[in-house]
């Protein structure tokens, strides 16, 4: 037999599919049936992949009559998107001849000499069986073949031995890919509203379309959609919002995979903006194209989870009804609860009875998908003003917000049916809207619901590592106000101007329709209007400077507003990026939280002045120093102002001086020690000098260590007492006693000269999403009203490495001293925050903070450059 190269005289296959692929895509329009396009691209690679394997078969003089080719998979659906990889099968005779096998050597050699992205397998119809039995996905992948090439007779045996005895029984399938779609979900976070959303994985996506596919495919013997109607497991409304949400789907992933030139399924945010202009969004008053686009992708991934619980319900019951869910299995709930008809006049407090019921009792209360699909049909007949004109449904209502443990789940269920939209229709608005930065991973809707399971997951008193969480806990006398104004605390995103004042007027409208007492509508509206204040003092303020916490307190006014704040602020941070939370964060809060109480219970007894405070932090510390110690501590003290002592807690100020009065040597004194409840605390003390902070900054941006906090004392003999705190994000230092005497080290090097140290500039995070943000300029404010003895600047930028250096950089040069700093981190952006005095140790001059604003703004931003 003569030989002959594989792939040889296909040379044109891949250019004339490249060309006729080029024109589908050019023609490809909004405005364009996704479907068509699909189909017509099947249609090319149907048209290639016959036309090698005739040729392959022609060059090689083979006889393949006995062999099948089989489309599987996205491919068998008839349904390839642009850049998705084709599934085939070549189905064989149980025993292969020699040129067979040469054949399906050369064949699959061809394809990938031409470049052809193809996944494949070789089986007899006995080795599928054997497969499918092992293996869920292939099981799945067959109910979808079909026949492209070859013996007809093969595909036709397979599809008769998968019917008549199929590898996995219909119950059992069920349950199988009901477990199966449980966990991509929840490698999805169990959520389809985040930022960078998944089209095929995600809850919601393409993936939960083609599950109903598979199961009607294994139960019914037909593996479309419209058998979901056929069978009545839809209503014919439900059966057209589901092809709406796929085609808008499908659209999308083929604009996406057009866009990338690849397999690509998640919607990344440096390809929104393309893909919105692409599909022909245009920038309307208040709502980007990018705004307008994510929000009908989430809604669509609502419909499809939705109708997709109720189709799977339905399934189940129906195999309950055919006798095919055994004993064991889990047997589906056919739902007792008894729904109002949408002309009854009592209709709204019957809905919100049932969900206040949902809210006590949600061991024993379950609403199944008909029944959240009756209350979906129900929804359009509820009006806000309801609410005013029932006192027994406010009351209901009102009852379900108070079970803070149970509120979430009801409220969550009220949101799928459009029934939480109908009662607030603010929330409507907010429903599917994005918020375009990496600190807020979620739609405001969903970090809403996130919000109010917090509070529940609070009030079961799981976040053991914050103990002031049962003390606040006490002071809660109506769950209800803190759950409403978790409702309300985000509901005015978008709308243009300050979301917090937004949010507190409409939960003053809403108050009103709920008839609430004026003490109770007062607590809602400041906790709207307040809600972000705790977590920036608590991360952005010196919390030692006495004057932070007074201005707090007589912010918050009581303990009452303080209790209710504190548990709103942690349920907000943990709902918005639960990577971004930390216990550091926590930390800070509670130690807020309790400077604040405390100073609230002092109101009417005379405070401490600052040397009373300076007094007694000395001789607590004293107390554990030999008496040699203490003489030799009162004499370094004296070169040292009030305000170190009123910056360091009583054990920082013990390890500080038990460190100095140790170190025997001339050299600057470096020590680390462990800071719980993570992190690591540096000690610094030398001589000081102009650089000094940069030269720390910078060593400490090498050992790929993030500054959380700064403070930056010096002695009246020119020495420099500098502390910092500081994580390990990269875990590259291990916080042992040796890792700990290691940097210790290799600082005290840096800062002595032996060794030379240039810090790193840049992005912090390489990947595209931090870099898509990144070009947002940095913004700097500076003010001399926020603290009473320093001036206050902040800094927000993207999180660059060397960024601390530079700006101190820009405060030498300009002769301005660091007393503070701290550092909070909100996705791809950092808020630095410094505290400052001018030469002459005095706040700055109106001129020096303008000189100040516009040096940092050529450094930071390029402008200079």
């Amino acid at each position: 037999m003569p030989e002959f190269m594989a792939g040889e005289n296909l040379s044109g296959v891949p250019e004339t599919l490249r060309q006729e692929r080029s024109v589908l895509q050019s023609r490809f329009s909004p405005r364009q049936s996704s479907r068509s396009l699909l189909r017509q691209h099947c249609a090319l690679l149907d048209k290639s992949l016959r036309k090698i394997w005739r040729q392959t078969a022609a060059e090689h003089e083979q006889s393949v009559t006995r062999l099948s080719l089989i489309a599987v998979g996205g491919y068998g659906r008839g349904a390839p998107f642009p850049g998705s990889d084709l599934d085939l099968l070549i189905l064989t005779p149980p025993a292969l001849s020699e040129d067979e096998e040469q054949f399906i050597h050369f064949f699959l050699t061809a394809l990938w000499n031409l470049q052809m992205e193809v996944g494949s397998s070789v089986r007899s119809v006995q080795e599928c069986l054997e497969k499918a039995r092992e293996d869920l996905s292939i099981a799945s992948t067959f109910l979808e073949a079909r026949y492209l090439y070859g013996s007809r007779e093969l595909l036709a045996q397979l599809k008769e031995a998968l019917r008549a005895n199929p590898p996995w029984k219909p119950e059992v399938f069920f349950a199988a890919k009901l477990a199966e779609q449980e966990n991509r979900h929840a490698r999805c976070s169990d959520t389809a509203f985040h930022l960078e959303p998944n089209l095929k994985e995600g809850p919601g996506g393409l993936r939960d379309i083609h599950q109903l596919q598979w199961l009607t495919g294994s139960i019914f013997g037909d593996s479309s959609l419209l058998c979901l109607r056929q069978k009545n497991l839809v209503t014919p409304e439900e059966y057209r919002q589901l092809l709406r949400a796929q085609s808008f789907l499908t659209r999308l992933r083929i604009t996406l995979h057009y866009a990338s030139g690849r397999h690509e399924d998640r919607l990344r945010l440096e390809q929104q903006r393309q893909l919105a202009e692409v599909l022909g969004y245009q920038e309307r008053p208040g709502r980007s194209p990018v705004e307008q686009l994510m929000q009908k992708l989430y809604r669509a991934f609502a419909d499809i989870m939705r109708i997709a619980a109720i189709a799977q319900e339905n399934i189940a019951l129906y195999l309950a009804d055919q006798g095919s869910l055994g004993e064991d299995s889990a047997q589906p709930v056919r739902n007792t609860v008894p729904l109002p008809q949408a002309d009854d006049p009592q209709l709204l407090q019957k809905i919100l009875r049932l969900f206040r019921e949902l809210a006590e009792n949600p061991q024993s209360i379950s609403l199944d998908a008909l029944t959240q699909r009756a209350l979906y049909k129900l929804r359009s007949k509820i009006q806000p003003r309801n609410l005013e004109q029932d006192p027994i449904a406010r009351n209901e209502f009102l009852a379900l917000l108070a079970q803070a443990d149970g509120a979430y789940d009801s409220l969550k269920i009220m949101h799928q049916c459009g029934i939480l939209g109908r009662l607030i229709p603010a929330f409507e608005r907010i429903t599917g809207r994005i918020q375009h930065d990496l600190f807020h991973v979620y739609t405001v809707d969903q970090h809403t619901l996130f919000l109010l399971r917090n509070i529940g997951l609070l009030h079961k008193q799981e976040e053991t590592r914050m103990s002031v969480l049962k003390q606040a806990w006490a002071q809660v006398d109506k769950p209800e106000l803190l759950i409403l104004a978790g409702l309300f605390h985000d509901i005015g995103k978008g709308r243009g101007g300050d979301h917090s004042q937004i949010g507190a007027q409409e939960a003053r409208r809403f108050a009103r329709r709920l008839q609430l007492s004026a003490r109770d509508t007062e607590l809602i509206i400041w906790l709207v209007e307040q809600h972000l204040q705790m977590s920036t003092v608590s991360q952005r303020r010196d919390l030692e400077d006495p004057q932070v916490i007074q201005d707090f307190a007589r912010m918050v006014g009581d303990e009452r507003h303080l209790a209710y704040l504190l548990l709103l602020t942690v349920a907000d941070m943990r709902a918005t990026n639960p990577d971004l939370w930390n216990d550091w964060k926590g930390l800070l809060l509670s130690t807020l939280y309790r400077a604040t109480a405390t100073e609230l219970q002092q109101e009417d007894r005379s405070r401490q002045d600052l040397p009373h405070i300076v007094r007694d932090r000395q001789e607590n510390a004293l107390q554990c120093l030999t008496q040699e110690e203490q003489t030799r501590a009162r004499v370094f003290w004296q070169h040292l102002s009030g305000a170190y002592f009123s910056r360091y807690s009583e054990n920082e100020l013990l390890w500080h001086i038990q460190q100095i009065l140790a170190h025997k040597s001339r050299k600057t004194l470096v020590a680390v020690r462990a800071h719980q409840p993570e992190g690591s605390e540096i000690l610094i003390y030398g001589p000081d000098r102009p650089g000094l902070f940069q030269q720390i900054t910078g060593a400490l941006d090498r050992q790929s260590l993030n500054i959380i906090d700064a403070r930056i004392d010096t002695s009246e003999d020119g020495r420099a007492i500098d502390t910092f705190l500081v994580i390990d994000n990269s875990h590259a230092f291990a916080r042992t006693e040796q890792a700990d005497q290691d940097l210790a080290a290799r600082l005290r090097a840096i800062i002595e000269g032996e060794t030379e140290s240039k810090p790193h500039f840049g992005l912090r995070h390489r990947d595209p999403r931090h870099r898509f943000f990144a070009q947002r300029p940095a913004e700097i404010r500076v003010d001399n009203h926020a603290l009473s003895r320093y001036t206050l600047l902040e800094v927000r930028a993207a999180d660059h490495l060397g960024l601390l250096y530079r700006v101190g950089e820009v405060l030498r040069t300009l002769q301005l001293n660091i007393h503070g700093a701290k550092v909070s981190t909100f996705g791809e952006r950092v808020e630095d925050t410094f505290f400052i005095l001018n030469e002459r140790g005095r706040q700055l001059t109106e001129t020096q903070s303008k000189k100040l604003t516009g040096t940092l703004d050529e450094m930071l931003n390029g402008k200079s450059q």
